[in-house]
């Protein structure tokens, strides 16, 4: 008889976008195991967990001890972070399994804590944006003094999908943040007794962009880089739509390179990253970097527009480095296609009574793929921040005329497909 491979990939928090990881190492005849942290333990991260796609499930509610017995009955080939919540779990279970490719661990707390994060940059001599953390609102509008320009940003040191993030242009605006949102619970469950207070480079006139990348044994490749619009939404900064960028347009090169230095100097040596970084007169500076796959994408319309993905490269970031270089050095699609990431945006609340009738958004020309939650949702909620967008899809056609057609189509069909879900 022959022995069945007890090797696995380990899943921290599958989840959301993370729910593709598993469904990607099954298909290429991998096992996995899932692990789900404390700070996923809710209906918002776990309605999308897919059971049937692991061998095991392990609770880190149960115990480190626990889910360290549980994997010791496998090989364990590698540990990978499903979601932002699964980055510090992940961190602290790959020391326990030797020769693994890992991230590196003296960095680990730069990796979730944004405070950390552009302080491990500052040492590496790259350019962070200038910061306070305090759990006192007094001493940010101290520090808010010191700017010149007059804006501030305030938010969770570990937050995710801009939640808790708020704009400030007064003193008043800094002390109405801190009263709005020290001693809140994140959506992972943490208390934010502290919070970041950073200079706001949103409005001194750079660009913002998405930058996602893939590392093998420290090395850095980058798979695909978007221009990103927002428009504000109250107090925050909300996504709109974001435009991909071709490797020859002149910010690709500098952002290319700047992030390559982030990821070193946060020890993301192995696996994916997701990061968004403004760039201004001055070059590029990091907004945050998660070490994980990005949360509000579809691979197979980046595979398409650019010839790789997250997901296309990480199983070869950790099995097969060799091929990883092939695979990053292959030469991108022709003819060359431009594509737009939209944000449903919904100015709309209440019971949905009626499902959405999304027929005239898959119509348009130009439309590629969509992942909406619209049609499960019991109740509709105003998008204010990423966690309350009730959904995204990707434009791509040879004609950057045609994208533009199609976005001013959809935006003209949105108002009617929001009041139609509220309508009996």
């Amino acid at each position: 008889m022959t022995a069945v491979p007890r090797s696995v990939v380990v899943i921290v928090d599958p989840l959301r976008a993370g729910t593709k990881l598993g469904q990607l190492f099954n298909g290429l005849g991998h096992r996995c195991v899932a692990v789900l942290t404390e700070e996923s333990d809710s209906e918002f991260w776990r309605a999308s967990f897919r059971p049937e796609d692991f061998l095991l499930t392990l609770h880190e509610a149960d115990g480190m001890d626990a889910v360290l017995r549980g994997l010791g009955e496998y090989d364990v080939a590698c540990v990978v972070p499903g979601g932002e919540s699964g980055v510090a779990l992940a961190d602290r279970l790959t020391p326990h399994f030797p020769g693994i490719p890992a991230m590196a661990p003296g960095t680990a707390h730069a990796r979730r804590d944004k405070y950390h994060m552009a302080e491990a940059l500052l040492r590496r001599g790259l350019a962070a944006i200038p910061h306070c953390r305090t759990s006192d609102a007094a001493t940010a509008v101290e520090w808010y003094r010191t700017r010149t320009d007059g804006r501030a940003v305030v938010k969770p040191l570990a937050g995710t999908s801009a939640e808790g993030v708020r704009f400030c242009a007064s003193e008043e605006d800094v002390r109405g943040a801190f009263a709005e949102l020290r001693g809140t619970v994140s959506l992972f469950g943490q208390v934010n007794d502290e919070l970041l207070v950073q200079q706001d480079i949103v409005h001194s006139g750079g660009v913002e962009y998405t930058v996602n990348s893939v590392s093998s044994r420290g090395e850095h490749h980058v798979t695909d880089v978007w221009r990103m619009r927002r428009q504000m939404v109250d107090a925050t900064a909300v996504c709109v739509y974001s435009d991909l960028v071709h490797p020859d347009e002149p910010e690709y090169g500098p952002l290319e390179s700047y992030l390559r230095d982030v990821l070193s100097a946060l020890g993301v040596d192995n696996g994916t990253a997701h990061s968004e970084i403004m760039l201004t007169s001055g070059g590029p500076v990091l907004i945050e970097t998660g070490a994980r796959v990005e949360g509000a994408c579809d691979p197979g319309a980046v595979l398409t527009v650019c010839g790789r993905s997250q997901n296309s490269l990480l199983p070869l970031s950790y099995f097969d480095p060799e091929g990883f270089r092939h695979a990053t050095r292959r030469p991108r699609p022709e003819p060359r296609l431009h594509a737009r990431h939209v944000y449903l945006l919904s100015p709309a609340e209440g019971k949905v009574v009626r499902p959405p009738d999304l027929s005239g958004i898959r119509a348009l020309p130009s439309f590629y793929g969509m992942d909406t939650t619209l049609g499960t949702v019991p109740l509709l909620e105003r998008t204010v921040n990423l966690a309350t967008c009730p959904g995204n899809l990707y434009l791509v056609s040879p004609s950057p005329e045609r994208i533009e057609e199609d976005y001013a189509a959809l935006r003209r069909l949105e108002p009617d497909l929001y009041s139609g879900m509220l309508t009996d």
